[in-house]
């Protein structure tokens, strides 16, 4: 759902520079020992909001912000790899990912995300719907932005790092912005965007699971593959004339 509103903002780079970032972290929870999830999470809240004090002060375009932080991200990692040996092949699983061997804290540290999300929207729907649209208009009715837009893209952070589990750094960018986007092609209201996308993403990772179990294939190249297949059809499905 956070893709719909990325997408909106033009901020769908945000994704892939945040995944890239979180490589960083997890090489850095590597180096020092510590909880990977707990120590990626942190690292990329920071640069979350990082990417956003840059770009609300005005002092750096946005998008050269996310590039930044899309380069230092994995300088970070290689440099990392270069110090410290022996770690190559757990933080290569973390580049392609594997759904297959999720763990049952990192199941629920996934459902817990969504449910932050859930109830992040459901509070703040009327007034991400206008800051998306109109920050100008949003500023006029006392909404306050600079805290919306903080939250937002720490909320954007957690998602990021959900996705890695299921189809790596490479591909978490993906899995957040494709099905967003075939939601916004297929939908006839703001809201029901937000819940096609969702059925969308849902339903690339079961069949994407299904696949790969049955054809042994990656899971996340499998993903990743049904969410463009079916962005593909809602193109399509939108292209046809209607009687």
């Amino acid at each position: 759902m956070t893709g719909v509103f990325l997408i909106l903002r033009r901020y769908a780079f945000l994704g892939a520079g945040l995944s890239h970032a979180a490589f960083g972290g997890i090489a850095l929870s590597f180096l020092l020992g510590t909880d990977v999830y707990l120590t990626t999470v942190i690292f990329t809240i920071l640069v979350a909001n990082f990417v956003q004090f840059l770009t609300q002060t005005k002092k750096v375009p946005g998008d050269t912000a996310i590039a930044v932080i899309f380069s230092s991200g994995m300088a970070l990692a290689v440099t990392i790899l270069g110090i410290v040996r022996g770690f190559g092949e757990n933080l290569f699983s973390y580049l392609f990912g594997n759904i297959l061997m999720v763990t049952k804290e990192e199941l629920f540290y996934t459902a817990g995300v969504f449910l932050i999300t859930l109830l992040f929207i459901g509070i703040f729907y009327k007034k991400l719907l206008l800051t998306t649209f109109s920050e100008e208009m949003a500023k006029v009715k006392g909404i306050n932005i600079s805290f919306l837009n903080y939250s937002f893209v720490t909320l954007t952070a957690l998602v990021v790092v959900a996705s890695i589990k299921a189809v790596g750094v490479i591909l978490a960018s993906s899995l957040v912005v494709i099905p967003a986007m075939s939601g916004l092609i297929l939908a006839g209201s703001f809201l029901s965007s937000l819940i096609i996308s969702s059925v969308v993403s849902t339903l690339s990772v079961v069949l994407g699971i299904y696949i790969s179990f049955n054809y042994d294939v990656p899971p996340s190249g499998s993903i990743v593959g049904i969410a463009i297949l079916l962005f593909l059809a809602s193109f399509l499905l939108r292209k046809l004339p209607l009687k």
